[in-house]
This record gives structure tokens, C-alpha cells and sequence, in this order.
């Protein structure tokens, strides 16, 4: 064989470890040269399938485990033979067997129950037909239980596996979700439950009407703790057939609990109308905007099917021509007026309008919210009457009515940010949008609280003048053992910020962002995080809640420090690379400085090789920043430049290194420097 058969076929062998995106025609040269890459690669997943077999190797080896209670395993469902041998072919393969393995496919409900109630186990695992199960997942159960930790049910996450091995849709869901939990029965296929509970939740009831699961979950729901394992513990096969949609079982709940509601489908969900009664105040704080606030007050007025509400309008100094517009408004929709002329502080004006009010439930609402939903106040207040609920509110889209603005909190390291903002309504990516769900938190553009509770925690906030008030409310219920929930069933209009503007148009807006955000995890922090109702696998750097492919790739510390005058003078003196792009995916500086993108010289053909580093400057300071590697694969999809998988970086670093300050940026390397026009305010 020659010598360059051989160089290509071992330069073949090499690159058939990358993904596929990066199968391009390679050079001997280039691969000793990008061998640092060899570090990333294993780290690179852009499709579940990757990303579950690197979460998969990121979990500790299960055993066995000592003084494991009592498990009896029962296969529930059509007892079709293929579904069913590989259900209990995983059931037999778990590191922490069960007791027993007992078939209930296609036995009657009072059969199953006596079969149940007979096992003499301290724990029943309950495994559709058709479910694989990790083999792990007892030990999961297990550990949970060996830990102290009470549990009358546990459940996990799931995804389904294909006949030829691969793996997709996965659903990372979220902890324990009343709300989510009576529209959808979403533990799945695979259950763990403690036969006392199960017992005292009186078992699986053959009058039940629907799937006696879900009916048994609820209940056990009720009165029980409930655990969730956020790794996926079993797979969906197509020999699985998923329960109907339970909209007897969740009328029959609404019975149980003493609760009046109307139940409908929607899609593949249950939503539930709550059938309510009681004064509603509607607190609309407002300066300077009678238009607006003209077009919010008319939508309430003629769409609003719930009539027993009181408006409250608290204006914090509009002009003497503006504040006479309000006061006819007042008089015309018969809402009170409350004046005070001062500096904006929203939360100062919500407590205001609130101490006012006479409402057993207090709606907080935007002047610049437009009403296009008749049922909104009702479901709204509803919801917000239940005993666990915290705040409560809906999705909220862009005047185009396409576009979503709001559907809820969530929590990610540099802070709150609103789901799904930015998506279309009928992107496939935010189908759930439209229905309920348990979240972080809801914004008080439009949010809805009983008066006893939001007293209870002690209201909003009046030092977050501006920013994060909201949050700072939700995190304190969700401490207090509230639930927050997002009404995706309800969708309003939202220009946003009409009234106060963008908090990131000017540094003295940005600077006042980053104290608040300070203040609210040093004052307001959730006491137990992650956050509850949202997934750690899912994107936390996204509006998305797709899996967190980069996950690994943000898990970098870099370094910095000042820089020496000779470094200064030779980065002053280098060659300025007009053909340089660069592109950042993230430039903030919140708990850390992140300095997160990609760049590459469109006129150099050793992009792969080269080593960069960030500049961080202004009149008083120089400081020079290491770039970690960053595999991207997805830059040479976008523009087909060879090489260009080679060029992402990121940073990241504690702010307090750096100067209190304005800074620019430059990226430096061997061949030269290239301004950037971002600016990174710290």
C-alpha cells in the first residue's frame, strides 16, 4: 500500500468519529493540528439521541443496594406479546431486581387491585406494556427511598426508542405539577408507588371511569409526596399505547376536591374552567398614556364575561392635560383613581393600588395589555382561588397575534427570562404554550393573586423599583409552598414595555437591570433550586425548552487578567483583520462574565489552528481574556467555509476580575485583530 492510501485511509478512520456535519474532505496536516478537538468531540450532540447516550455516561454505575425495600413489578395494559416480552425482559434486567413480576395485561381492574393489594412489597412498580426500562431505574427509586426521603409516588423522565435503536422525542418533565398533572397525565408508562399509599388512596377503582391509572395518580397525588427523577429512566416502544385523554377522571377529581369546573379538550390536553364567584380588583398602573390605556380599559369593558370586578388606576405623575384624560376615563368605565406624583417604582404602585382595592383576588395588569379573551378574568381568578396556587398568569403575544411575548419564568445561571419569547404560536417547538402549566413564575404585566396570600408574602417588593418585582413576588410564593401557574389556554396581547421602555437601550437602564438582578437572588432566592418546573436537561440559555445540547460546552472556567503595557502595545500594533466575522451567542455579565461565539478569517486557511484570545478595554483598563475551545459544527452548516467547526470560543469568569466599567471588545490572534461592535457593561 503507498504512503498516501495509507495517510487518507488512517485521515478516513479519524474524522469517521465526528459527526456528520463535519465529514468534509480533510488534509493529513490538519490532524495533529486540531487534536485539542478530540476533547470536544465527545461532548458534541446536536439530536436526542446523541445527547441521551453523553447524559447516559455522565450518570454513576448502579449496584446493588443494601436494604433496598420490597419492590413487585406489575406489567399493565393490551397483553400484546412482542410490547410485553420486552417489558419484562427490562424488568428482569435490573441491577435492583423485584420481588416478583406479575402479569395484569389485560386482567380487570378489581382483578389488578387484588393482585396489587396481595403482593405483600413495600413498593409496586406500575410499567405499561411496551415500556423498556432503563436498568437503572429501580436503583434510581431506591436511592430516593434510602435517603429518607418520603415518597408515596415516584416518576421519571422518558423518551421512545425506535426499532432500530435510536433514540427521540424526549420528555423531560417537569417536578410535581398539579396543574399539568389534571390536564394531562404525564408521569407515563413507568410509576413507583408505595402500596401504603396506595392503600389509603383506596387502590385501583374498577367504577372509575377512563384509564384507573391516571384516576389512582391523582389521588395518591392528593395526599402524598410526590418524587421526580430527572433522567430518563424508561423508553416508549411502538408496541406502547398511551391511555386516552381522562376528561371523566379529572371531573371526577374537581368532585372530590370540592372544586366547580366545566372540562374540555383541547388538543391532547383537559382544560378546566373553573366556575367561580367574588369581587375581582383590577390594579393598572399608568402614567402618561391615556391612548393606551383607553384601548385596555375598552377590551376589558366589552369582552369580559366575569362582571364582578373593580378597576384601580395608579398613576404616579402624569402630565396635567394626560392626568384630565384619566380621570374621564374613570368616570366613564367607573374605575377609582389614585394620583401620586413620584419616581417610577412599579412595585411602590401595584402595593398602592392593591391597599385600595377590595377584591378577594388582586389582578395586576398593564396598561398596555389588550383584552381578546372573554373568559380571562374568570379562569384567571378561578385559578388563583385554589388553595395551592400562587400567582397565576397567561400567555401573552405580540400585537401581530403571532408571535409569543409571555409563557411563563424560567430560571436560567444569568437569570429569569420568559418562555418561548420570540417563538411563533404555531412553531412545532412551543406546541404546549397553549395549555396550563406549573411555572417558575408569571409576569406582572398581567397576574392574578388572592389578597390573603399575596399579603401573606409580603407583597412586592418595593426596593426592585423596576425590574424583576414580578419574579421576586413568584420566587417567595414557590418558597412559601405555592404553585404559580401559566394559563396557556388564555392568550391576551402585549405591546411590552410601551410604558417605561426597554431596560437594555442604555447603560444607565442596563446598570439599574444588573442591580436588581443582584438584589433578587440576595434577597428573594429560591430556598431549594433548581427551579421546580423546569427541567435541568432542557435549555436553560434558550426562550426553547429543547434539551440542552451545549450544556457541556458552557461548563468552562477560563481566566483573566490585566494586561502587561508591552502586551497592550503589541495588540495596539497588530494588523486589523477586516475578514474576520464574529459572532457572539452570548455577551453579558451577570454572576459571570460570558463570552460565548465564533469567528474565523474568511481570506486564512488554517482557521483550525489558530489561538485566540479576547481583549477587554476601555480608557482605564486592558485586560486580556483566555478563549477555551468550542466545537461548532454548526457555523460550517451555516456557511460551508472549511474549517469553521474549528472557530467557536467561550469564556467564562467571575465579573468581580474585572473593573466596574464599559467595555470593548477585541479578538487577537497570531494574524492580526478585529474590533467587535459589542459592548460588555459590567
Amino acid at each position: 500500500m503507498s504512503g498516501d492510501n495509507l495517510k487518507s485511509k488512517i485521515s478516513a478512520l479519524f474524522w469517521s468519529f465526528f459527526p456528520e456535519e463535519t465529514h468534509i474532505a480533510y488534509t493529513d496536516r490538519r490532524t495533529l493540528a486540531t487534536i485539542r478537538q478530540w476533547k470536544l468531540r465527545k461532548y458534541y450532540s446536536n439530536d436526542p439521541d446523541g445527547f441521551m447516550k453523553i447524559l447516559d455516561r455522565e450518570y454513576e454505575k448502579p449496584k446493588r443496594l443494601k436494604g433496598m425495600p420490597s419492590v413487585c413489578a406489575f406489567i399493565y395494559g393490551e397483553p400484546e406479546k412482542k410490547g410485553y416480552q420486552f417489558t419484562y425482559d427490562s424488568v428482569k434486567a435490573q441491577v435492583c431486581p423485584a420481588k416478583a413480576v406479575i402479569d395484569i395485561a389485560g386482567v380487570d381492574t378489581g382483578e389488578a387491585d387484588r393482585l396489587i393489594r396481595d403482593s405483600g412489597c413495600d413498593y409496586v412498580a406500575l410499567i405499561g406494556t411496551g415500556i423498556i426500562l432503563e436498568k437503572r431505574a429501580f436503583y434510581e427509586c431506591g436511592k430516593i427511598l434510602l435517603n429518607g426521603e418520603a415518597a408515596g409516588l415516584i416518576y421519571s423522565d422518558e423518551d421512545t426508542i425506535m426499532p432500530d435503536g435510536k433514540r427521540c422525542s424526549p420528555d423531560f418533565k417537569p417536578d410535581y405539577a398539579p396543574d399539568l398533572l389534571m390536564s394531562v397525565n404525564y408521569y407515563g408508562g413507568f410509576v413507583f408507588v408505595s402500596r401504603k399509599a396506595y392503600e389509603e388512596a383506596g387502590g385501583l377503582d374498577a367504577q372509575a371511569p377512563g384509564d384507573p391509572f391516571y384516576d389512582l395518580f391523582l389521588k395518591i397525588s392528593e395526599n402524598d409526596k410526590v418524587r421526580h427523577i430527572d433522567r430518563v429512566l424508561f423508553h416508549k416502544t411502538e408496541a406502547f399505547t398511551a391511555p386516552g385523554l381522562g376528561t371523566e377522571t379529572v371531573k371526577r377529581a374537581l368532585e372530590r376536591r370540592g372544586i366547580n369546573g366545566n372540562v374540555y379538550v383541547k388538543g391532547d390536553r383537559c382544560i378546566i374552567d373553573h366556575i367561580t364567584e367574588g369581587l375581582v380588583s383590577i390594579v393598572i398602573p399608568s402614567k402618561d398614556n391615556p391612548d393606551m390605556l383607553t384601548d385596555c380599559l375598552e377590551s376589558i369593558d366589552s369582552l369580559t364575561l366575569y362582571r364582578d370586578y373593580e378597576i384601580i388606576i395608579v398613576d404616579n405623575g402624569s402630565s396635567d392635560e394626560n392626568r384630565a384624560r384619566i380621570e374621564e376615563l374613570c368616570k366613564r368605565f367607573n374605575a377609582r383613581y389614585i394620583y401620586e406624583k413620584r419616581d417610577f417604582n412599579f412595585s411602590y404602585m401595584c402595593n398602592l393600588g392593591a391597599a385600595g382595592s377590595k377584591g378577594d383576588v388582586v389582578v395586576f395588569l398593564n396598561d398596555d395589555i389588550k383584552i381578546t379573551e372573554p373568559k380571562w378574568l374568570g379562569s384567571m381568578a378561578g385559578q388563583a382561588r385554589l388553595p395551592y396556587s400562587g400567582a397565576v398568569g397567561c400567555l401573552l403575544v405580540y400585537p401581530d397575534k403571532k408571535m409569543i411575548q409571555h409563557a411563563g419564568t424560567k430560571d436560567s445561571e444569568d437569570g429569569p427570562n420568559h418562555i418561548y419569547q420570540g417563538y411563533y404560536l404555531d412553531a412545532p417547538e412551543c406546541a404546549d404554550a397553549v395549555y396550563p402549566a406549573d411555572v417558575n413564575g408569571v409576569t406582572a404585566a398581567c397576574l392574578a393573586i388572592r389578597r390573603s396570600v399575596f399579603e401573606e408574602i409580603g407583597r412586592f417588593d418595593e426596593n426592585m423599583q423596576v425590574c424583576y418585582n414580578d419574579v421576586a413576588l413568584c420566587f417567595d410564593l414557590i418558597n412559601a409552598g405555592y404553585v404559580n401557574c401559566m394559563r396557556g389556554d388564555i392568550c391576551l396581547i402585549h405591546k411590552e414595555s410601551v410604558s417605561r421602555g426597554s431596560d437594555e437601550i442604555n447603560e444607565t437602564k442596563f446598570r439599574r437591570l444588573l442591580k436588581e438582578h443582584e438584589y433578587l437572588y440576595e434577597h428573594h432566592a429560591l430556598k431549594n433550586p433548581p427551579h421546580p418546573f423546569y427541567n435541568v436537561n432542557q435549555t436553560y440559555r434558550h426562550s426553547d425548552k429543547k434539551p440542552d445540547y451545549s450544556k457541556w460546552m458552557y461548563d468552562v472556567k477560563t481566566s483573566v487578567r490585566s494586561m502587561t503595557p508591552e502586551e497592550i502595545s503589541k495588540w495596539q500594533d497588530a494588523p486589523v483583520r477586516d475578514d474576520y466575522r464574529i459572532c457572539f451567542d452570548e455577551c453579558d455579565s451577570f454572576k459571570y462574565i460570558h463570552l460565548f461565539g465564533w469567528a474565523y478569517a474568511e481570506n486564512y486557511d488554517r482557521n483550525y489552528s489558530q489561538r485566540r484570545k479576547m481583549v477587554i478595554y476601555n480608557d482605564k483598563h486592558h485586560y486580556i481574556a483566555e478563549l477555551g475551545d468550542w466545537f461548532r459544527p454548526d457555523v460550517y452548516a451555516l456557511n460551508k467555509t472549511k474549517d469553521t467547526e474549528y472557530c467557536g470560543f467561550r469564556a467564562r469568569f467571575d465579573k468581580d476580575l474585572i473593573e466596574e466599567g464599559t467595555y470593548s471588545l477585541s479578538l487577537w490572534s497570531a494574524i492580526g485583530k478585529k474590533n467587535a461592535e459589542n459592548k460588555l457593561i459590567r
